[in-house]
């Protein structure tokens, strides 16, 4: 495996693609905001310090990955665990200081609020790699709220620009209003759509985690009872994806409705999957969990897209 492409799996490009692309759907589709460097700083900022995230997590993890995913080690094989801190440090570094100048080019002295929750998920980043990954629930939920989060933060972001000047603030109060609601609905998808592959990865990662004695759900509770809240979860996203479809259809935001339908199709075949996997030990192997992490992702990337059409 040749360096540079190690790196970029090191750093989960896809994940990060999608991180960028779902910023950027929200600020110039969602809200409708023409570009400008200060937010580009922010998106660098957000992919940047989620990519030190996945490095730290990988350095943390690379004796459960041993077990789980042996032919997929990165740290220890082609890089040094030395020089995967070392990337881990630069990244997060120049990611926290393009968003510092972003926030003073947008923000001003208002730039403490962005800062402050850029450096909060630096920290819960760090602390689920060390200590809560291997907690029950926590870590699952720090995972999710990141994810979450970089949704709602191109509106916050907006918002606190937009606050600074009254004369703006009464322009684009009906727009901020509006767009609100469907960022939180994205927000909301983000946070399930993640939460329930976290759980699904969990069980399908059960054995290298119980061997570093980690407390996730399916070990904790077991492989039933983690399917049974996958269940309930996938339940909630399903109903959240068809009040969504006809929130969206009162704006005329057809095509968008068409493909929460496709990501609503995904959530079905999730429903009865654990359904079959509760009633028959076949569906709960490492291979039926892989697919449904994969399907999740599929899931979470149609929902993604479906906001290029909200214009």
């Amino acid at each position: 495996m040749d360096k540079i492409g190690a790196f970029f799996k090191l750093v989960r490009w896809p994940n990060l693609l999608i991180t960028a692309l779902m910023m950027c759907l929200v600020y110039h589709c969602v809200m409708q905001f023409d570009s400008s460097a200060a937010f580009t700083l922010l998106v660098i900022s957000m992919v940047l310090v989620q990519a030190g995230g996945y490095v730290i997590n990988d350095i943390f993890d690379k004796d459960i990955d041993a077990v789980n995913k042996p032919d997929k080690v990165i740290v220890g094989k082609v890089f040094t665990e030395k020089q995967c801190n070392f990337s881990y440090i630069t990244l997060t570094i120049i990611g926290l200081g393009c968003a510092l100048v972003a926030s003073i080019m947008a923000l001003g002295k208002n730039s403490v609020t962005i800062m402050a929750y850029m450096m909060l998920l630096v920290c819960g980043l760090y602390s689920y790699s060390r200590t809560y990954k291997r907690k029950l629930i926590v870590g699952n939920l720090i995972v999710s709220l990141s994810v979450a989060f970089a949704v709602f933060v191109p509106w916050l972001f907006e918002m606190i620009y937009v606050s600074r000047h009254e004369l703006l603030l009464i322009t684009l109060k009906p727009l901020m209003k509006t767009s609100l609601r469907i960022v939180l609905i994205y927000t909301a998808f983000a946070f399930l759509t993640t939460f329930i592959r976290e759980i699904v990865k969990d069980m399908e990662d059960v054995v290298g985690d119980d061997n570093q004695n980690c407390r996730t759900i399916p070990i904790a509770w077991g492989i039933k009872a983690a399917q049974i809240i996958v269940l309930v979860l996938s339940l909630a996203t399903f109903i959240m994806i068809l009040y969504a479809k006809e929130y969206l259809h009162g704006f005329g935001f057809t095509v968008t409705g068409y493909m929460l339908e496709g990501a609503g199709i995904f959530m079905f075949v999730m429903l009865f999957g654990n359904v079959f996997g509760l009633l028959d030990a076949s569906f709960r192997t490492s291979k039926q969990f892989h697919m449904q992490s994969i399907a999740m992702k599929i899931t979470m990337l149609i929902g993604v897209l479906s906001m290029f059409f909200i214009k």
